[in-house]
């Protein structure tokens, strides 16, 4: 994923500009192709920018350094900056949306994946703002890929889906090069999430899509996902035979060697399972070869070092094994260097305490070579430390959630059992014992605790955005009354009570209705009661110690 985002989200921000076409920059790119060769279309450009600077016209400005930063990629950044700066407050239907689409895929190729996230959020809104529903849709696609990459699979699903309908539904919109990377992304993040039916149909789907259009590109990453596909069905002769037709796919057109390791690494994966040892290691020293050269790191194949290190450990081959074992946390440091995968709680195959002991070991056998130099050494303890409280962190933050997850439930569970057949004013009665002072009527007291519970017996919380006055309005009460009464009898003051209210509403909502569970977080909130997502989420882990997409994850399982 993180080489089909440097590849594609390029794709899409040429392509976005089809989208509210403007009549001047539709001529500019007219004249800039009846020129030949890129220095005479440089030149053409500069000309008419000096012409747009002095009328002050800076939507044409805009379009000039537009072209501009695909003919002088070395100024690209600069140009993008100089949309910004005179379209950010604007409202052109292409800028600054465009640009800060732009700007996010060159924060990515540069590895600031925070930076990028954050233009592409800037592009989604302005574009929203301005009207343009396709910059719209391509920015939160491009956010959706980042959601890929760092691991949040379930909410990169709703994204791609959202996209594919939108393209589908919008012809007017819809290219090579927009709608069959789409598909690949659903596809291959199924694959992550081991949705295999889901994945099998898509990848048809993207076949189908991408030979109807001649799309060699697409096409061949799709293959390489049918063939990971296959090898998850445990179809290991179709899982080669599809991997291996898109490995001579991809030599075709791209450079990008950690490409073919994924091949290499699914094939080796293939021969091992089917019990050819020899062949596997082949392809799995191919996968070694590429990531010392290239030190791009890929998680899904790093454990292929795993494989290694038991094959060099079964031919007592120590100084091997240690070799691997030091790429292996050098690579895995490179890994959590990246800030994206430092923001998640990612879990490593083997635990890394279990990497220490295994290192210790093989440095006590091995310490009177010359391979291991004191720094080295220092520098294995230093990395090893880091890894471990890495590791407690994210076990320990896995735990609590998970020991949260569990009570929540349980009282979940608890509340459906309460007997609801006892009459309302009975459980009033019970309940009305002597508090302090109000300066309130029992009889008020009273009436108003019965109707705050048929108020929450009928989940009308849920129906609208109350305030303390509304409520009381609707109550029949005035609002220091209520006010005094949700106080002392609730325990808590009006807010947290309607909050604490919906979150229980929510919490025995996407418990039994499964339906909700696919929804987004926003359109949950709103169903429950809360004016948006961050509200929503706030409240649910102020109550629960859980996120909502946390407990919607777990309850899935």
């Amino acid at each position: 994923m993180k080489y089909l985002l440097s590849i594609f989200i390029i794709l899409l921000s040429l392509s976005n500009h089809s989208a509210k076409a403007q009549d001047h920059f539709e001529e500019l790119r007219g004249l800039l192709r009846k020129e030949e060769g890129s220095s005479n279309r440089i030149k053409l450009l500069q000309t008419f920018l000096i012409q747009y600077k002095n009328s002050s016209d800076t939507l044409k400005m805009a379009n000039a350094y537009h072209f501009l930063s695909f003919l002088k990629p070395d100024r690209k950044s600069a140009y993008v900056d100089s949309i910004i700066a005179i379209t950010k407050n604007k409202s052109y239907a292409r800028f600054p949306a465009g640009a800060y689409l732009e700007k996010g895929n060159i924060k990515y190729e540069l590895g600031d994946y925070s930076g990028a996230l954050e233009s592409y959020v800037q592009a989604s809104e302005t574009a929203k703002t301005n009207g343009n529903d396709k910059l719209h849709s391509d920015a939160k696609f491009n956010v959706g890929l980042l959601k890929n990459q760092a691991g949040d699979y379930e909410e990169s699903q709703i994204i791609f889906a959202e996209y594919i309908t939108f393209l589908e539904q919008n012809s007017k919109y819809r290219t090579v090069f927009n709608y069959n990377p789409a598909l690949f992304a659903l596809a291959d993040s199924y694959i992550h999430t081991k949705d295999l039916d889901l994945a099998e149909k898509t990848i048809a789907k993207g076949i189908k899509q991408t030979l109807k259009t001649k799309d060699s590109t697409t096409y061949s990453y799709i293959i390489v996902t049918s063939g990971i596909h296959q090898y998850l069905l445990k179809n290991y002769q179709k899982a080669i035979d599809s991997l291996q037709k898109g490995k001579e796919l991809i030599y075709k057109f791209d450079p990008i060697e950690t490409r073919i390791a994924t091949c290499d690494y699914y094939i080796g994966r293939s021969y091992k399972d089917l019990g050819d040892k020899e062949t596997s290691l082949s392809y799995f020293k191919k996968v070694d070869t590429t990531l010392r050269k290239t030190k791009d790191v890929i998680p899904e194949i790093i454990d292929v070092y795993d494989y290694l290190k038991e094959d060099a450990k079964s031919k007592d081959d120590y100084k091997l094994q240690l070799d691997y074992l030091n790429t292996q946390l050098e690579l895995d440091s490179i890994r959590y260097a990246n800030q994206v995968y430092l923001t998640r709680n990612i879990t490593r195959k083997y635990d890394a305490a279990e990497l220490i002991s295994e290192k210790e070991k093989l440095i006590a056998k091995y310490e009177k070579d010359t391979f291991l130099k004191n720094n080295t050494i220092t520098f294995l303890i230093i990395l090893s430390v880091v890894l471990v409280l890495l590791a407690v962190y994210g076990f320990r933050r896995s735990y609590l959630n998970k020991i949260r997850f569990q009570k929540l439930l349980l009282e979940q569970q608890e509340k459906s059992k309460i007997d609801t057949s006892v009459p309302i004013e009975k459980n009033i009665k019970s309940n009305l014992t002597k508090k302090e002072d109000l300066d309130i009527p029992e009889d008020v007291v009273e009436t108003i605790l019965k109707k705050l519970q048929d108020f929450e017996i009928k989940n009308q919380f849920a129906k609208k955005h109350y305030t303390l006055n509304s409520l009381a309005k609707e109550l029949n009460t005035n609002s220091a009354y209520l006010s005094k009464i949700i106080n002392v009898y609730k325990n808590v003051n009006f807010a947290n009570y309607l909050n604490n209210l919906r979150i229980d509403f929510a919490v025995d909502q996407l418990s039994t209705n499964k339906a909700l569970r696919s929804y987004t977080i926003q359109a949950i909130a709103e169903e429950v009661g809360f004016k948006n997502a961050q509200s929503f989420s706030s409240a649910f882990h102020k109550k629960t110690g859980i996120y909502p997409s946390y407990f919607i994850k777990h309850i899935k399982d």
